[in-house]
Parts: structure tokens; C-alpha cells; sequence
């Protein structure tokens, strides 16, 4: 079949001639049905207004050819259209109507005649007010669409784009749909079978095992399942389902339940199949089926809806909404045919599984204990509001790229009103500090239902986007980069830019755009990457991060980013790739400024600076760190580490010439052991003469209480030095840093950085080096009454004593344990010299297993002290 329309330009008012040609090909006759609606349309191809309709019937003899050349469309009327109101509208359409009628007239497929003029524009004898003329836009019930796309742009849709998974409760399928026409009937319509669903059992105890979503909280009477794994129900009828009974499943989610995007799901059990969801009778006795369903590898996930339905002759009869018979759908790490897919069962229950973390703020692994909490309860709710609040699209969800994308856009607030507000600074009044979170579930809970939270640096996004991750089904961990770059400017390179003065060089805060945080923490989250291709073999690990730095797509976000594609410089695959690249892997050029000029000269380049270690937490109940630095990058000087640097350089940079021969080497030496607060400490730093020559060295040191991200808060301690170097001699210059200087100049985070430049007088060879000194605070005491058993009380003490010489003011403490202590808290307003604060707490375990107990202490001069242990609850 096919349809000719008019080789001519059709014009204006003009009628013409179109034809439908059938071509028998087969050996038989062949009997045609044909139905034919002739329609005008906007140029976006939605339908204005149906002008036509005709049923046609067409026999064929065998090679036969057949053709109607008596199709007429009478585009006369169209001059006038938009000069008409609506009464003199639907009058002219039924006498087009009444024409068309009288002829034979023959189409089987929707096919399009192209005018020379636009069908909107006014007639050309017509005068047609421009207001009038505004009556003939689209008409949308525009607060429907607010609803579901969040605006009321609509652009070239024709119904709005349904982005809420929570909008469903006021909306379900019909409890009768009659086939065709709807016949007005005193008692309503009503089905001729006799067949009848009376209860649906989601069969939740045993599902929810099998689908590893047993520790859900708080979600007894409703289904938790992951997708591309069978689920059984058990369908209770009113009487044995025969043979020539008829029924089927519908699953629906969001309001625009549709078949073609898969918010609406149909499983029958005659054989046929609708989409890419599976259904199998597993056992019928009596009036009671069980029946197992299996949802598509590619299934959205969120909260479905579920009705029976049993299909009579005259239309089909549904059970009516029944929240027992909700269910949620996850992503399902083992599922071989899911993009989540993680083979290993030790890492799927730490990644997916474990609600207990630790995040890593120094090289020798210390760090904080950090609660997920991914299966308490509300927080599967909270996450799938978080996707209702980014207004993503249900049709988008179920893939686990876009998910990530999206979750890393809405843990900030930066630009959608997400999650977490930012604060880098020590003026916390307005919220909650950084530093005394003890996990994401309060922090998740409390933006279900106030907004915004306050406040958050980059473990609080990276511990609470951890959360979102793994309760929605995907594996993810918390990655800490050591000496992390943040590119400003996208070259992959760190700039560090310095005054010269006289014979010293001062780091210029204002002009060096780039920075080296201290630390830096981001997600990874395990991803096939079906959107990359397949020869690449980029899936595994992506970086995803939700602290706010850089915009990507006009958003705070960043990833999902290989970390394979990283390794390898391959920096052309989404998303981010060059920014997570000079993360890890930049070298820092060090730049001179000339202050008469404005012009730099390069000093020096260090290629092993940026990156230096990157750490996450070891598989199992430990908080040892696994070093996963060479996941992201190869030995520093290997010839794989410089093919890595040529294919990033070959497209983001060009690489700048550096003669890097010395004649004098300069490190700065800190104490091997930690350093705690209010403690002296010494230094030093290390000249080594590696020329034949005598040097003459002047040196400038500056030390700077700092933020975790580098930026300077205040100095306190300034020092200048010379020495006299013989040939290949070796100096070192001790620096002594008292307690008193750096104490007054703490913030909440105890960091302090030395800066210290130096210039060989002969000939003029700058040199700069830099190291950061993290000073650790007091310890909590813990302590427990006895051995911990379920529903049986025990007291927790947690005590802490003062060991500086002044007082501690506003001091905040909290401790909290899953299925253990809910969350609590207490203010002390002051804690002397040596004095002790006790908090005892009585409580319940309420289930048996290992679990840990989060405390922290946080004030102003201390930043945060953290006291965890582990407990073993028995039966």
C-alpha cells in the first residue's frame, strides 16, 4: 500500500486529488478494511481539529493492483478558518462533513499534504482582529501541567511531561472501561464476565527477603523489590479461574500511565506480551493464583500501583486502589541484566547493603564515622522525593546514569533547592555545622519536611549522596582525595601564582584562581555505562560529586565520570571528565608575577603534588582504608603515566617546556608524629646543594591557619633565614611553632599550612614548597554497662574532660545508634579547665547483630571531636 498525494504544491482554497494504491503481492485474494481521518494540524504535527472520517472496504485479486483516484479534500474551507468562531466552525466541518459523505475516499495510513501557506494564517480577503486571531493558540489546562512538569512552559509538547512519582494518589485506572463507545446506562457501566478479583497479596515477607530489601524500616505493609528479578503475588478470586477466563496486571506509575514509556505495565497470562515485564502462572488452586512477575532490566524505579483486571466482551473490570497492593521498584546490583550489575556478593552487601561508613580526612587514615542509614525509616520516600523535586521525568528513571546525574545536581541547594546548603566558613549560627553530623538520615529526613538543610561541606554531600545511591539500589562508596586540585579555569593544570618581593615570594591568594584542597571527597558509584561505547569498555566505577564547585550543564553537579576513562587521559566521554582529571592527576606549575609588568615567568612544575593518595573504606566491618590510587592513575613517571599525560595534553593543553635542573633541592620536614591541640611542635626545611658551586640561600616561611580547602583564615608566624650551602652540602634550618600563636587563630577545622620560598642568590633559582599539618583534638570516652541484648536496657556514658587552659563555651554533643539509641543531643554551655562532662543514656537494642554508636562533641575552637565504637547486640 501506498498513499500518493499531489506532485504540485496544493494551493490555498484550491481543491485536489490524492490517491491510496493496494498492490496484492500474494497468491490470494486479499479483503481490505480501511478507516480514513482527514485532520489539520499545527506544524508540530498536533492535531487542530478533524475535518473527515470515512471506513472504506477494498477486494483484491491475486498481483492484482488497485487504485482510487476519487479522493478529494476540499481545502477550500481553510481560508476561512481562523476568521470564524467556534459556532460558524463546527457548522462549516459538518458540511464539509455531508460533502465528503457522497464520495468514496480511501487511506490506511496517516500520511501529510504539505500547503504553500500556513493553515493558521487569516484569509486573504479577511480582516481578522488580532485579539480574535490569539484565540486560535493551544488551550492547556496549564495548572495540570504544573503538576507534572513543574511549569507552565509546555514548549512543543502536546500534554505535559509527568515528573512526579508522588502526584499518583488523587489519580487511578478506571474501575470499569467499556470497549467503545460509552453507552448511558441507569446504573453505570458494568462487565458481563463473571469473574472477579477479591484480594491481592503482595506477599511482602517473602519478596522483600528474596530481593535483599528485608532491612527497610518502617515499610512492613508495603512491597520492596529490585527489578529484573521475580516477585510473587497471590490473586484471590470470587469463584476458579477457567480456561476461558480472561485477566490480566496492570502496573502504573505517575499520572500519564502510558504503555510506549512504561508507566503503565500490562501482564496477561494467554500467552501474549505486552513490553519487556515477564508474567507466569506459578500455581492456581481453587479460587487462588500465584503468580510470579518479573520487571525489565530497564524498568523505572519508584512507587507502582497495581489493579486486577478481567476483560468481558463488553469491557474491561478493574480492582479499585488498595495502598496494600503498592509496591517499590529499585535498581538490582544482582541482576546480570541490570546497568548496576556488581558480580562480587562481599562487595554488593558493602556497597549496596552496609549502613555503616567512615570517611577519610588524613593520609594515615584517620577520618569520621559516618551513618547512612539507606534502609531507616522515610528515607526511601525522601529519595524519591528528591527526584520529584528535580523534576525529572518518570520516563527518565529508570536509568541509573540519568539518576546519578540528577542526585548529584540535588544534594546541593546551589541552584535547585536541594539538599544541602554549603557554608565554608566558621559562622554556622543559622544551622548546624559541618563537623556535628552524625550521619545522613537526620539530614534527609529533615529536608522531607523544612527544606533545605543546613549546613554541609564536602563529606556531609558526599556521605549523604552515598545514602541517596545505595537506597535506591546502586553501589556506591565514599572516595577522600588527598592534595585534590580544583580546576577554575579547565586547563587541567594548577596554577599557583607568586609576589615576588624584594628577594621573597608570598603566595598571591588573589590572583592563584586554582586550589589544592587539603582533602576532597566524592562518590563512586558502580555503572555499566550503556551510554559510552562498548569498546571502551568504560563501565565500573564513575566518579559522582554534589559538592558544589563547578557548574556542568548549566548545574552544581558533576559525573558520572569513568574512572577507567580517567587512568587513561581519555578525556572525551561525559561527563566531567577534565575536571575530575586535573582532580587527580594535574601538575602544579608555580608562576612568578612581575608587579611592574603584570607578566609571570614559570618557577617550577610538580607532577606529584596533586592526587598524592586516594582512599575508601575496606570491605567488612573495619574502618581500615584501601588505597585505590592506582585506580585512577598509573605510577607517577612510568611510561604508561606519561601516555596518559600526552592523550589529556593532546586535547586540553598545551604542554609548557620546563627546564627543571637545580642547583639547590628544598623540602620542608613536618613531625612524623600527630599533633594535637595546644601542643608545641617542630619543623624544618631541608636545602641540599647539588651544584659545584657555592649557594647563598634567603628563605621566607609563612605560616597560616587554613580551611580544609586551602583557603588562608589567618597567619600567624612569619620567618626569614639564610644559609650558606658548600658544594653537595646538606642544611637544615629548625623552625619551633608555639601553641600560643597558632591557638588563637583556629577555626573549627585545625589545619595550618607552611609556605616557605627561598631564591639562590647566585643564580636566582626561585623554589617553593608547601605542607599542611593537620592538629588533632581531645578524645570522647565510651563506655557500656554490660553486654547488649535485644529489648533488654543498657546504659551508654560517653565523657569528655577539658584538657586546655581556658574555658570551652556552647559545646554541643550527640550520640546516636541504629536499632540501638535514637538520635540525641545536649547543649553545655560551659566546660572549665579540667573539668569532665558525663552523659548516660539508657537503651533498648531492638534487633540483634553488630551495629555501631555515633558521638560527637563540637565547638567553635575545637571543630568536632568524634567517639565511636562498635557493639554486637545478641539475640
Amino acid at each position: 500500500m501506498m498513499l500518493e498525494i499531489p506532485q504540485e504544491p496544493v494551493k490555498r482554497g484550491k481543491n485536489f486529488q490524492m490517491a491510496v494504491v493496494f498492490r496484492n503481492l500474494s497468491e490470494d485474494t486479499r479483503t481490505i478494511h480501511g478507516f480514513l481521518v482527514g485532520s489539520t494540524i499545527y506544524y508540530t504535527n498536533i492535531q487542530r481539529a478533524q475535518f473527515m472520517q470515512d471506513i472504506f472496504d477494498v477486494t483484491l485479486k491475486p498481483h492484482g493492483e488497485y487504485g482510487d483516484r476519487d479522493v478529494v479534500s476540499m481545502f477550500q474551507f481553510i481560508g476561512k478558518f481562523s476568521a470564524l468562531e467556534a459556532t460558524k466552525l463546527m457548522k462549516l466541518i459538518r458540511e464539509i462533513l455531508d460533502m465528503f459523505s457522497k464520495l468514496r475516499r480511501y487511506a490506511i495510513r496517516e500520511d501529510l499534504v504539505c500547503l504553500c501557506y500556513p493553515i493558521i494564517a487569516s484569509h486573504s480577503h479577511s480582516k481578522v482582529p488580532v485579539k480574535q486571531q490569539k484565540l486560535l493558540t493551544p488551550a492547556f489546562n496549564m495548572s495540570s501541567s504544573a503538576r507534572c512538569f513543574g511549569t507552565n512552559f509546555l514548549g512543543r509538547l502536546k500534554s505535559p511531561i509527568c515528573s512526579s512519582n508522588a502526584e499518583q494518589d488523587d489519580h487511578q485506572l478506571p474501575k470499569f472501561e467499556h470497549f467503545g463507545e460509552a453507552v448511558a446506562i441507569p446504573r453505570g457501566p458494568y462487565s458481563d464476565a463473571t469473574l472477579e478479583c477479591v484480594r491481592v497479596d503482595m506477599m511482602q515477607n517473602e519478596n522483600k527477603s528474596d530481593h535483599h530489601c528485608h532491612l527497610y524500616e518502617g515499610k512492613n505493609n508495603i512491597l520492596i523489590v529490585r527489578r529484573a528479578q521475580e516477585f510473587q503475588m497471590t490473586l484471590q478470586f470470587n469463584q476458579p479461574v477457567n480456561p476461558s477466563d480472561n485477566f490480566q496486571i496492570e502496573f502504573y506509575i505517575g499520572i500519564d500511565d502510558n504503555v510506549l514509556n512504561g508507566t503503565k505495565i500490562i501482564i496477561s497470562f494467554d500467552g501474549s506480551q505486552t513490553g519487556n515485564w515477564t508474567g507466569r502462572m506459578i500455581q492456581q488452586q481453587g479460587d487462588a493464583c500465584v503468580v510470579g512477575i518479573t520487571p525489565s532490566a530497564d524498568a523505572i524505579i519508584g512507587k507502582y500501583y497495581t489493579s486486577v483486571a478481567v476483560i468481558g466482551s463488553n469491557g474491561i473490570s478493574r480492582t479499585q486502589k488498595d495502598s496494600g497492593t503498592d509496591f517499590y521498584l529499585l535498581f538490582n546490583a544482582w541482576a546480570s541484566n541490570d546497568e548496576v550489575y556488581m558480580p562480587n556478593e562481599e562487595e554488593r552487601q558493602e556497597y549496596v547493603m552496609n549502613e555503616n561508613g567512615f570517611i577519610y580526612e588524613e593520609e594515615s587514615g584517620d577520618g569520621r564515622q559516618w551513618f547512612y542509614g539507606q534502609f531507616v525509616e522515610g528515607i526511601l520516600d525522601a529519595c524519591f522525593q528528591i527526584l520529584d523535586d528535580s523534576h525529572m521525568p518518570l520516563v527518565n528513571r529508570g536509568d541509573a546514569v540519568k539518576v546519578c546525574r540528577i542526585g548529584s545536581a540535588m544534594m546541593n541547594s546551589q541552584d535547585d533547592r536541594g539538599v544541602l546548603v554549603g557554608n565554608w566558613s566558621d559562622d554556622y549560627s543559622l544551622g548546624t555545622a559541618p563537623t556535628f553530623w552524625l550521619g545522613s538520615d537526620q539530614i534527609l529526613l529533615q529536608y522531607v519536611n523544612k527544606g533545605p538543610v543546613s549546613f554541609a561541606q564536602c563529606w556531609v554531600y558526599a556521605g549523604t549522596f552515598n545514602t541517596f545511591l545505595r537506597c535506591l539500589g546502586i553501589p556506591a562508596r565514599v572516595i577522600t582525595n588527598f592534595n585534590s586540585a580544583h580546576d577554575n579555569t579547565g586547563n587541567i593544570v594548577t596554577d599557583l601564582v607568586f609576589n615576588s618581593v624584594g628577594n621573597q615570594l608570598e603566595l598571591n591568594e588573589r590572583l592563584t584562581r586554582d586550589s589544592i584542597w587539603n582533602y576532597h571527597c566524592w562518590n563512586e558509584a558502580y555503572l555499566s555505562r550503556l551510554d559510552l561505547p562498548a569498546d571502551q569498555n568504560f563501565g565500573g566505577w564513575q566518579v559522582v560529586d554534589s559538592t558544589p564547585q563547578e557548574t556542568s550543564d548549566g548545574y552544581y553537579r558533576c559525573g558520572p565520570c569513568s574512572v577507567k576513562a580517567i587512568k587513561e587521559g581519555m578525556l572525551g566521554y561525559q561527563f566531567d571528565a577534565p575536571f575530575v582529571f586535573a582532580e587527580v592527576n594535574s601538575d602544579v606549575y608555580k608562576y612568578k608575577l612581575n608587579s611592574q609588568t603584570g607578566k609571570t615567568e614559570l618557577l617550577s612544575v610538580d607532577t606529584t603534588y596533586v592526587g598524592m593518595k586516594i582512599l575508601t573504606k575496606s570491605i567488612g566491618e573495619t574502618n581500615e582504608p584501601m588505597d585505590i590510587t592506582e585506580t585512577y592513575k598509573y605510577p607517577e613517571g612510568s611510561s604508561k603515566d606519561e601516555e596518559t599525560m600526552r592523550n589529556a595534553e593532546r586535547t586540553y593543553k598545551t604542554h609548557l617546556q620546563y627546564d627543571d635542573e637545580q642547583g639547590v633541592a628544598m623540602t620542608l620536614e613536618i613531625p612524623q608524629e600527630r599533633v594535637k591541640i595546644g601542643q608545641n611542635f617542630q619543623m624544618a626545611v631541608v636545602f641540599r646543594n647539588l651544584s659545584e658551586d657555592t649557594r647563598t640561600i634567603h628563605g621566607f616561611l609563612v605560616g597560616s591557619t587554613i580551611y580544609y580547602t586551602n583557603i588562608q583564615r589567618a597567619q600567624f608566624k612569619q620567618l626569614t633565614f639564610d644559609v650558606t650551602l658548600k658544594p653537595m652540602e646538606t642544611s637544615r634550618i629548625q623552625v619551633v611553632v608555639l601553641a600560643q600563636n597558632y591557638m588563637p587563630k583556629l577555626g573549627c577545622q585545625s589545619n595550618l599550612r607552611f609556605v616557605v620560598t627561598a631564591k639562590s642568590m647566585e643564580n636566582n633559582q626561585d623554589m617553593t614548597a608547601i605542607q599542611i599539618i593537620v592538629v588533632n583534638g581531645p578524645s570522647l570516652f565510651e563506655q557500656m554497662s554490660g553486654p547488649a541484648k535485644v529489648n533488654q536496657e543498657i546504659f551508654v556514658k560517653v565523657e569528655f574532660t577539658n584538657p586546655f587552659p581556658f574555658s570551652l563555651h556552647d559545646v554541643r554533643m550527640a550520640i546516636q545508634g541504629p536499632n540501638f539509641i535514637s538520635y540525641r543531643e545536649k547543649l553545655y554551655s560551659e566546660i572549665s579547665t579540667g573539668a569532665s562532662i558525663t552523659w548516660i543514656e539508657s537503651c533498648v537494642p531492638t534487633r540483634s547483630g553488630n551495629t555501631m554508636i555515633y558521638a560527637v562533641l563540637d565547638c567553635s575552637v575545637l571543630g568536632n571531636v568524634q567517639g565511636n565504637w562498635a557493639v554486637s547486640v545478641q539475640a
